[in-house]
Protein backbone atom coordinates (compact mmCIF):
# COMPACT_ATOMS: atom_id res chain seq x y z
CA UNK A 1 0.00 0.00 0.00
CA UNK A 2 3.03 2.35 0.54
CA UNK A 3 4.35 2.06 -2.95
CA UNK A 4 1.03 2.74 -4.41
CA UNK A 5 0.14 5.41 -2.08
CA UNK A 6 3.50 6.42 -1.31
CA UNK A 7 2.09 10.45 -0.63
CA UNK A 8 -0.69 9.75 1.27
CA UNK A 9 0.30 7.96 4.88
CA UNK A 10 -2.15 8.09 7.90
CA UNK A 11 0.02 10.08 9.56
CA UNK A 12 -0.52 12.80 6.62
CA UNK A 13 -4.81 12.07 7.50
CA UNK A 14 -4.37 12.75 10.92
CA UNK A 15 -2.10 16.18 10.41
CA UNK A 16 -4.89 17.24 7.84
CA UNK A 17 -7.78 16.32 9.76
CA UNK A 18 -7.06 16.18 13.44
CA UNK A 19 -10.07 17.09 14.53
CA UNK A 20 -13.71 17.15 14.12
CA UNK A 21 -13.73 20.76 13.24
CA UNK A 22 -11.24 20.39 10.40
CA UNK A 23 -13.46 17.30 8.80
CA UNK A 24 -16.84 19.54 9.54
CA UNK A 25 -14.83 22.47 7.07
CA UNK A 26 -13.97 20.32 4.51
CA UNK A 27 -17.21 18.74 4.21
CA UNK A 28 -18.35 22.56 3.89
CA UNK A 29 -16.12 23.53 1.50
CA UNK A 30 -16.94 20.52 -0.68
CA UNK A 31 -20.91 20.86 -0.22
CA UNK A 32 -21.07 24.30 -0.95
CA UNK A 33 -18.32 25.23 -3.38
CA UNK A 34 -20.83 25.97 -6.60
CA UNK A 35 -22.60 27.78 -4.40
CA UNK A 36 -25.84 27.33 -1.46
CA UNK A 37 -29.42 26.07 -2.34
CA UNK A 38 -31.98 24.97 0.19
CA UNK A 39 -33.20 21.61 0.46
CA UNK A 40 -36.66 23.06 1.01
CA UNK A 41 -37.05 26.12 -0.91
CA UNK A 42 -34.31 26.53 -3.37
CA UNK A 43 -33.38 29.45 -2.20
CA UNK A 44 -29.92 30.70 -2.43
CA UNK A 45 -29.13 33.27 -0.29
CA UNK A 46 -28.10 31.97 3.48
CA UNK A 47 -27.00 33.29 6.93
CA UNK A 48 -25.23 31.54 9.47
CA UNK A 49 -27.01 28.85 11.32
CA UNK A 50 -26.15 29.80 15.07
CA UNK A 51 -23.16 27.49 14.78
CA UNK A 52 -19.78 26.78 12.62
CA UNK A 53 -20.40 24.95 9.46
CA UNK A 54 -24.56 25.77 9.80
CA UNK A 55 -25.89 27.57 6.90
CA UNK A 56 -29.67 29.06 7.40
CA UNK A 57 -31.86 29.78 3.82
CA UNK A 58 -32.95 33.31 4.55
CA UNK A 59 -36.30 32.43 2.99
CA UNK A 60 -37.96 29.33 4.68
CA UNK A 61 -35.42 29.95 8.00
CA UNK A 62 -34.14 25.88 7.53
CA UNK A 63 -30.93 24.99 8.73
CA UNK A 64 -28.67 22.43 7.18
CA UNK A 65 -25.04 21.58 8.41
CA UNK A 66 -22.15 20.54 6.70
CA UNK A 67 -22.97 16.69 7.31
CA UNK A 68 -26.77 16.75 6.45
CA UNK A 69 -28.08 14.94 3.13
CA UNK A 70 -25.04 13.30 2.63
CA UNK A 71 -23.24 9.65 3.28
CA UNK A 72 -21.83 11.58 6.83
CA UNK A 73 -25.64 11.90 7.61
CA UNK A 74 -26.47 11.59 11.67
CA UNK A 75 -22.92 9.72 11.89
CA UNK A 76 -22.94 8.98 15.76
CA UNK A 77 -19.15 8.39 16.36
CA UNK A 78 -16.01 10.46 15.69
CA UNK A 79 -16.07 12.19 12.47
CA UNK A 80 -12.31 11.74 12.65
CA UNK A 81 -12.35 7.91 12.70
CA UNK A 82 -14.90 8.40 9.93
CA UNK A 83 -12.91 10.17 7.57
CA UNK A 84 -10.07 7.31 8.73
CA UNK A 85 -12.51 4.27 7.40
CA UNK A 86 -12.74 6.36 3.87
CA UNK A 87 -9.21 6.65 3.83
CA UNK A 88 -8.34 2.54 4.52
CA UNK A 89 -11.05 1.41 2.19
CA UNK A 90 -9.78 3.77 -0.72
CA UNK A 91 -5.83 3.09 -0.18
CA UNK A 92 -5.78 -0.59 0.91
CA UNK A 93 -4.85 -2.34 -2.18
CA UNK A 94 -7.30 -5.22 -1.69
CA UNK A 95 -9.79 -3.36 0.40
CA UNK A 96 -10.44 -3.61 4.52
CA UNK A 97 -13.09 -5.79 6.50
CA UNK A 98 -15.34 -5.00 9.03
CA UNK A 99 -13.56 -6.93 11.50
CA UNK A 100 -10.19 -5.13 10.87
CA UNK A 101 -11.46 -1.47 11.07
CA UNK A 102 -12.95 -2.54 14.25
CA UNK A 103 -9.68 -3.61 15.58
CA UNK A 104 -8.22 -0.79 14.02
CA UNK A 105 -10.14 2.22 15.51
CA UNK A 106 -11.74 0.67 18.34
CA UNK A 107 -15.29 0.69 17.24
CA UNK A 108 -17.95 -2.09 17.23
CA UNK A 109 -18.08 -4.00 14.04
CA UNK A 110 -21.16 -3.43 13.31
CA UNK A 111 -20.66 0.01 12.99
CA UNK A 112 -17.68 -0.37 11.01
CA UNK A 113 -19.94 -2.71 8.67
CA UNK A 114 -22.44 -0.50 8.47
CA UNK A 115 -20.41 2.70 7.56
CA UNK A 116 -18.31 1.11 5.40
CA UNK A 117 -21.79 -0.30 3.38
CA UNK A 118 -22.34 3.65 3.00
CA UNK A 119 -18.93 4.10 1.90
CA UNK A 120 -19.26 1.30 -0.85
CA UNK A 121 -22.46 3.11 -1.90
CA UNK A 122 -20.43 6.47 -2.98
CA UNK A 123 -18.56 4.11 -5.50
CA UNK A 124 -21.38 2.88 -7.75
CA UNK A 125 -20.74 3.72 -10.89
CA UNK A 126 -22.91 6.49 -12.16
CA UNK A 127 -23.12 5.54 -15.52
CA UNK A 128 -21.89 8.34 -17.26
CA UNK A 129 -18.81 7.18 -19.18
CA UNK A 130 -19.90 3.11 -20.68
CA UNK A 131 -16.92 0.52 -21.95
CA UNK A 132 -16.18 1.23 -26.07
CA UNK A 133 -14.39 -0.19 -27.87
CA UNK A 134 -13.56 -4.19 -27.99
CA UNK A 135 -15.97 -5.52 -24.85
CA UNK A 136 -15.81 -8.94 -23.43
CA UNK A 137 -19.58 -9.82 -22.08
CA UNK A 138 -19.44 -12.63 -19.59
CA UNK A 139 -21.21 -14.21 -16.76
CA UNK A 140 -20.12 -16.67 -13.69
CA UNK A 141 -21.35 -18.18 -10.47
CA UNK A 142 -20.25 -17.02 -6.98
CA UNK A 143 -20.61 -19.95 -4.19
CA UNK A 144 -21.73 -18.79 -0.99
CA UNK A 145 -23.20 -20.15 2.43
CA UNK A 146 -25.76 -18.77 4.39
CA UNK A 147 -27.06 -20.03 8.06
CA UNK A 148 -30.63 -21.23 8.46
CA UNK A 149 -32.18 -20.67 11.89
CA UNK A 150 -31.93 -25.01 13.01
CA UNK A 151 -27.93 -24.53 12.87
CA UNK A 152 -27.51 -25.80 9.43
CA UNK A 153 -26.31 -24.09 6.27
CA UNK A 154 -27.63 -23.86 3.23
CA UNK A 155 -25.52 -23.57 0.19
CA UNK A 156 -26.51 -20.91 -2.86
CA UNK A 157 -25.13 -19.06 -5.35
CA UNK A 158 -25.11 -15.92 -7.17
CA UNK A 159 -24.79 -14.88 -10.46
CA UNK A 160 -22.46 -11.88 -11.96
CA UNK A 161 -22.59 -10.10 -15.12
CA UNK A 162 -18.72 -9.27 -16.57
CA UNK A 163 -18.53 -6.50 -19.06
CA UNK A 164 -14.62 -5.79 -19.49
CA UNK A 165 -12.93 -3.40 -22.02
CA UNK A 166 -9.80 -4.77 -23.72
CA UNK A 167 -6.90 -2.33 -24.23
CA UNK A 168 -3.46 -3.77 -26.02
CA UNK A 169 -3.75 -6.75 -24.48
CA UNK A 170 -5.19 -5.81 -21.09
CA UNK A 171 -8.01 -4.56 -19.48
CA UNK A 172 -8.35 -0.58 -19.88
CA UNK A 173 -11.99 -0.73 -17.16
CA UNK A 174 -14.30 -3.11 -15.99
CA UNK A 175 -17.86 -3.11 -14.72
CA UNK A 176 -19.93 -5.80 -12.79
CA UNK A 177 -23.15 -6.70 -11.93
CA UNK A 178 -25.26 -9.15 -9.87
CA UNK A 179 -28.24 -10.47 -11.60
CA UNK A 180 -31.43 -12.83 -10.57
CA UNK A 181 -30.76 -15.54 -13.47
CA UNK A 182 -29.39 -15.92 -17.09
CA UNK A 183 -32.24 -14.75 -19.15
CA UNK A 184 -31.96 -11.70 -21.41
CA UNK A 185 -33.48 -9.48 -19.07
CA UNK A 186 -31.44 -9.41 -16.56
CA UNK A 187 -28.46 -8.95 -19.04
CA UNK A 188 -29.76 -6.41 -21.10
CA UNK A 189 -30.40 -4.21 -18.74
CA UNK A 190 -26.86 -4.47 -17.05
CA UNK A 191 -25.24 -4.19 -20.87
CA UNK A 192 -27.26 -1.01 -21.34
CA UNK A 193 -26.10 0.83 -18.74
CA UNK A 194 -22.50 -0.41 -18.99
CA UNK A 195 -21.81 -0.53 -22.55
CA UNK A 196 -21.78 2.17 -25.23
CA UNK A 197 -23.50 1.31 -28.55
CA UNK A 198 -20.08 1.23 -30.49
CA UNK A 199 -18.57 -1.59 -28.34
CA UNK A 200 -17.09 -4.80 -30.55
CA UNK A 201 -18.48 -7.26 -28.04
CA UNK A 202 -17.72 -10.83 -27.76
CA UNK A 203 -20.11 -13.36 -25.88
CA UNK A 204 -20.67 -16.51 -25.02
CA UNK A 205 -23.16 -18.72 -27.43
CA UNK A 206 -26.08 -18.82 -24.87
CA UNK A 207 -29.69 -17.67 -25.55
CA UNK A 208 -29.62 -15.01 -22.83
CA UNK A 209 -27.35 -13.05 -24.99
CA UNK A 210 -29.38 -12.89 -28.22
CA UNK A 211 -31.24 -10.03 -27.36
CA UNK A 212 -27.51 -7.99 -26.80
CA UNK A 213 -26.57 -9.81 -30.34
CA UNK A 214 -29.35 -7.85 -31.87
CA UNK A 215 -28.30 -4.33 -30.22
CA UNK A 216 -24.63 -4.41 -30.91
CA UNK A 217 -21.94 -5.46 -32.98
CA UNK A 218 -21.01 -8.76 -32.01
CA UNK A 219 -17.50 -10.01 -33.55
CA UNK A 220 -17.11 -13.05 -32.02
CA UNK A 221 -19.52 -15.75 -30.33
CA UNK A 222 -17.78 -18.33 -28.28
CA UNK A 223 -19.02 -21.84 -26.71
CA UNK A 224 -18.09 -21.77 -23.40
CA UNK A 225 -16.16 -24.84 -22.67
CA UNK A 226 -12.98 -25.47 -20.58
CA UNK A 227 -10.73 -24.72 -23.92
CA UNK A 228 -11.98 -22.00 -24.95
CA UNK A 229 -13.01 -19.02 -22.77
CA UNK A 230 -12.25 -15.33 -23.27
CA UNK A 231 -8.66 -15.03 -21.01
CA UNK A 232 -8.76 -11.28 -20.03
CA UNK A 233 -12.83 -12.32 -18.81
CA UNK A 234 -11.21 -15.49 -16.88
CA UNK A 235 -8.75 -13.48 -15.51
CA UNK A 236 -11.18 -10.98 -13.87
CA UNK A 237 -13.58 -13.64 -12.78
CA UNK A 238 -10.59 -15.17 -10.76
CA UNK A 239 -9.51 -11.84 -9.38
CA UNK A 240 -13.08 -10.94 -7.91
CA UNK A 241 -13.85 -14.88 -6.59
CA UNK A 242 -10.45 -15.05 -5.03
CA UNK A 243 -10.90 -10.84 -3.50
CA UNK A 244 -14.09 -11.71 -2.34
CA UNK A 245 -13.04 -15.19 -0.49
CA UNK A 246 -10.01 -13.32 0.87
CA UNK A 247 -11.02 -10.20 2.57
CA UNK A 248 -15.25 -10.91 3.01
CA UNK A 249 -15.18 -14.53 2.92
CA UNK A 250 -18.81 -14.25 1.85
CA UNK A 251 -20.89 -10.97 0.20
CA UNK A 252 -24.38 -11.56 0.56
CA UNK A 253 -25.12 -7.84 -0.45
CA UNK A 254 -22.90 -8.42 -3.41
CA UNK A 255 -23.65 -5.48 -5.84
CA UNK A 256 -21.91 -3.17 -3.30
CA UNK A 257 -18.96 -5.35 -3.38
CA UNK A 258 -18.81 -5.42 -7.25
CA UNK A 259 -19.17 -1.65 -7.14
CA UNK A 260 -16.29 -1.55 -5.23
CA UNK A 261 -14.07 -3.59 -6.89
CA UNK A 262 -14.82 -1.78 -10.22
CA UNK A 263 -14.32 1.22 -8.50
CA UNK A 264 -10.57 0.41 -7.24
CA UNK A 265 -9.45 -1.49 -10.69
CA UNK A 266 -11.14 1.70 -12.55
CA UNK A 267 -9.11 4.28 -10.68
CA UNK A 268 -5.65 2.12 -9.91
CA UNK A 269 -3.99 5.60 -11.80
CA UNK A 270 -5.59 7.98 -9.32
CA UNK A 271 -3.20 6.93 -6.20
CA UNK A 272 -3.40 9.90 -3.78
CA UNK A 273 -6.12 11.67 -5.70
CA UNK A 274 -8.65 8.56 -4.55
CA UNK A 275 -9.44 9.70 -1.26
CA UNK A 276 -10.46 13.19 -2.26
CA UNK A 277 -12.41 11.95 -5.15
CA UNK A 278 -14.10 9.31 -2.75
CA UNK A 279 -14.94 11.93 0.12
CA UNK A 280 -16.78 13.85 -2.83
CA UNK A 281 -18.37 11.56 -3.71
CA UNK A 282 -19.94 10.80 -0.38
CA UNK A 283 -20.58 14.42 0.02
CA UNK A 284 -23.06 14.35 -3.08
CA UNK A 285 -24.66 10.89 -2.52
CA UNK A 286 -28.07 10.92 -0.50
CA UNK A 287 -28.19 9.77 2.60
CA UNK A 288 -28.33 5.71 3.23
CA UNK A 289 -30.50 4.19 6.16
CA UNK A 290 -29.58 0.51 7.22
CA UNK A 291 -33.02 -0.62 6.27
CA UNK A 292 -32.47 1.17 3.03
CA UNK A 293 -28.99 -0.54 2.71
CA UNK A 294 -29.96 -4.06 3.52
CA UNK A 295 -33.31 -3.97 0.98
Amino acid sequence: MEEKFKSVSIYDLYERFPSRESCLAYLAKKKWESGFACKHCGHKNYCSGGKPHIRQCTRCRYKESATANTLFHKVKFDLVKAFAIVYFIATNKKGISSCELSRTLQLRQKTCWLFRLKVLSAMESHGNVGLSGKVEISDFEIGMKKAVKNGQEVRYKKRVVLAVEKKGKGVSHVYAGSVDGRGSKQFQGFVGRAVNRDALISCYKWRGYDHICNHYQVVARIKKTKKTIMPLSNRIENSIISWLRGIHHHAELLQYYLDEFCYRFNRNQMKEEIFDHLLLRMVHHRPRTYLDIIR
